[in-house]
């Protein structure tokens, strides 16, 4: 496989080729180019890492989105909460098994400690919900015994 690499001069911009000795971060790419280029590797680890910090922050936003429309919703239930916990546990797993090896080790507890801190939110706001759908079942069952009394 030719690899190729793109440095700056003074004004012109020149292509060398040299044989990768160590494997980088792949990233495809998914618009079509006039270069005809598919995927591109990263040998940076800074440019990894900020590359997937980017990434990270377009899926944590979407999952703070669900999760503030779930609040707004009168009829939230558990379900949408739950289905943003699995989101979190999906973009957990992905960042530890994929992105462990590119990411630098600050980064990654960096990402890991926003999702965790999301996910406590998440489940203290599925047990109130619990909390508050038993105090209303054990409402309505104590208004039903005492009107059935004689």
């Amino acid at each position: 496989m030719k690899s190729f690499i793109i440095k700056e001069l003074d004004e012109d911009l020149k292509i060398e080729d040299f044989e990768l000795k160590s494997s980088g971060f792949k990233y495809k790419i998914k618009n079509n180019n006039d270069l005809g280029v598919k995927e591109i590797t990263i040998v940076s680890p800074d440019i990894v890492s900020d590359l997937v910090s980017h990434n990270f922050d377009k899926k944590y936003k979407k999952i703070l989105e669900f999760y503030f429309n779930s609040l707004q919703d009168e009829d939230t239930t558990e379900g949408n909460l739950l289905l943003a916990l699995d989101e979190i546990t999906r973009l957990r797993n992905t960042l530890i098994k994929k992105y462990n090896i590119y990411v630098k080790r600050k980064v990654l507890e960096k990402l890991l400690k926003k999702l965790k801190i999301l996910e406590n939110e998440i489940r203290s706001k599925i047990i109130d919900f619990k909390l508050i759908k038993e105090t209303l079942l054990g409402y309505n069952n104590n208004i039903e015994e005492k009107s059935k009394g004689r």
